[in-house]
């Protein structure tokens, strides 16, 4: 460490003018500014009203000596530490040494020698300088500390803000984060679209602490917003993407799994992004499905490069939903040896029910001992229910307050537009602004979803839902949409939706119209939960739903009536 000369206020003690002149020539010499006091009594009041960095005390002068005066000193010092130097004619071991117990840091005799009072006062030089750089460095850490603390409360808060959102604190959703320093880089969401369809995140920022969980900051924004809306995971997926690629630093980016739990159709959609395998445990502990990570982490690719396309399982019975970030996998035994990829499912498999969490959750704080976590260990699970075994969300109850009639809106979607636009979403966003219907915005979701979905799957796309049932269905079913969206170049979708009435109620009339050739209306199932039924349940839901159903002859055209009376 190199240290800058520095100038040194240096108070000089001796009741002799002629010594304070002498020395007081010496300090100024030397490139220090010297300050004098003829008594102890002085001194004394000097150092309380304005503490120089040196002082050299003679010992011998009249009231308050140099060995009192020094102790005096030293305590109205508090801690603080100024070097002191005894000046003396008398060179008596006993006398330096009761000069060394009262606090002095050295001794001088009298006569002067210039050269070693010249050596000594270099020397405390020296060490006030490396006194003022570990004072100034401990300040530095001080404020930097002050900072931290400060960053870590913010940090708190939005901690507290993104995890305490109501589809964390849902009981068929249980989930830990072990931090590895005071915030965690994983961050994880939860939260239900108006269609009740269950999405969650385990996002995993690059690096540690704060830094890594700002990285996954916007992504819940986004989360949360998109899927309010009824936005499918994968177009979230897109979105993220696209918005940590633009706003991040380079380097940054966060690997993150997204799952949507449909519970009508019964279907599972993932998107993973360099995280391990989510798996889904059956009631007997089998494991029925895991997803690989087909994608790089959210942020690396542009948005032309990136791919949204979801992998798809389709369940029957109650299961149960996993997943975990790298940490847990990574986390390392006080001998070295990691948890490992497979141990997780092994032990999923060796529990029943729900006590599965809390085993995998004992097996690594097990391994793990008094070992230190090197990375963030997150874990969720989620409780899947058997397909259509809930009922719709019931609606507030009404307090008889007007609202608006005589709405009337239609909308007409090209082949371009069922391309690249997500038309059930942006209406409900729409009718979600409207006064009356607020309120009634998730059930509409699900009959415009379901409307839309068929008149563009059966009516426009020629789709046979019997592909469902085949070995990997779902998946063969997607993908045959997919290329027949892709290469759809004409056609369009007509949606009307009209307050009216209706037997003496305040109905919304929904109409969606496509310019297919239609489809057997008579293969429309009649209930709701029909057991074994892989497709068709959407259908039974709006039936549910609506007041009445009312399908073309062609099978093009289907009317709904939704009760919207007060």
């Amino acid at each position: 460490m190199n240290l800058l000369p520095c100038s040194l206020r240096i108070l000089v003690v001796d009741d002799t003018p002629t010594n304070l002149q002498f020395i007081s020539h010496v300090i100024q010499r030397m490139g220090h500014v010297p300050v004098s006091a003829s008594s102890g009594e002085q001194a004394l009041e000097m150092f309380q009203s304005d503490p120089p960095d040196m002082i050299l005390m003679d010992v011998m002068m009249p009231g308050i000596g140099g060995l009192e005066a020094t102790r005096r000193i030293r305590t109205a010092a508090a801690g603080r530490w100024v070097p002191i130097i005894m000046v003396t004619a008398c060179g008596q071991e006993d006398e330096i040494v009761a000069g060394l117990n009262a606090g002095a840091d050295d001794y001088l005799l009298k006569p002067l020698s210039l050269n070693i009072f010249q050596a000594k006062v270099r020397v405390f030089e020296r060490i006030v300088r490396l006194q003022r750089e570990i004072t100034q460095r401990s300040e530095e850490l001080d404020a930097y500390y002050q900072q931290a603390e400060e960053e870590r409360r913010i940090g708190a808060w939005l901690m507290e803000y993104m995890i305490n959102r109501p589809g964390l604190l849902d009981p068929e959703v249980r989930y830990s984060i072990t931090p590895a320093w005071h915030f965690s880089g994983d961050l994880l969401a939860a939260a239900q679209t108006p269609g009740q369809s269950r999405h969650v995140m385990l996002s995993d920022g690059m690096g540690h602490g704060l830094p890594a969980a700002i990285t996954s900051l916007p992504l819940f924004d986004t989360f949360y917003a998109m899927t309010e809306l009824g936005y499918g995971i994968g177009r979230i997926a897109e979105a993220m993407n696209s918005r940590l690629h633009d706003m991040s630093p380079r380097g940054r980016f966060a690997a993150v799994t997204l799952a949507s739990i449909n519970p009508w159709t019964g279907v599972i959609e993932v998107w993973n992004g360099g995280n391990p395998p989510p798996c889904l445990v059956g009631a007997n502990s089998e494991i029925l499905k895991r997803w690989a990570s087909k994608y790089l982490p959210l942020g690396i690719l542009s948005p032309e490069a990136f791919c949204s396309e979801t992998e798809v399982y389709s369940y029957k019975d109650a299961c149960q939903l996993f997943l975990w970030s790298d940490g847990l996998i990574e986390q390392e035994s006080e001998k070295g040896e990691s948890f490992g990829i497979e141990r997780p499912y092994e032990f999923l498999q060796e529990t029943a029910g729900d006590g599965r969490f809390d085993a995998l959750l004992q097996a690594i704080g097990s391994h793990r001992g008094d070992a230190v976590a090197a990375d963030d260990i997150s874990l969720m699970m989620v409780t899947v229910r058997q397909p259509g075994g809930m009922e719709p969300a019931a609606l507030p109850v009404s307090h008889g307050e007007s609202r608006r009639t005589g709405l009337r809106m239609s909308f007409r979607f090209d082949a371009h537009d069922l391309k690249y636009l997500d038309v059930v979403p942006t209406l409900t966003g729409l009718v979600e602004k409207i006064d009356g219907l607020r309120d009634h915005s998730g059930h509409i979701f699900m009959i415009l979803a379901e409307l839309v979905g068929n008149a563009l799957d059966h009516g426009l796309l020629r789709l046979d839902s019997s592909l469902k049932t085949l070995p990997d269905g779902f998946s063969r079913y997607l993908e045959e949409r997919r290329q027949r969206l892709e290469a759809l170049d004409n056609g369009y979708i007509q949606i009307d939706i009209e307050e009216t009435g209706r037997n003496g109620r305040d109905v919304l009339k929904i109409k969606v119209l496509d310019s297919g050739d239609g489809f057997d209306k008579t293969r429309l199932p009649h209930r709701m939960n029909d057991a074994g039924q892989l497709y068709g349940r959407g259908v039974a839901l709006v039936q549910q739903l609506g007041l009445d159903m009312q399908y073309s002859e062609t099978g093009n055209e289907v009317r709904v009536y939704y009760d919207v009376g007060s």
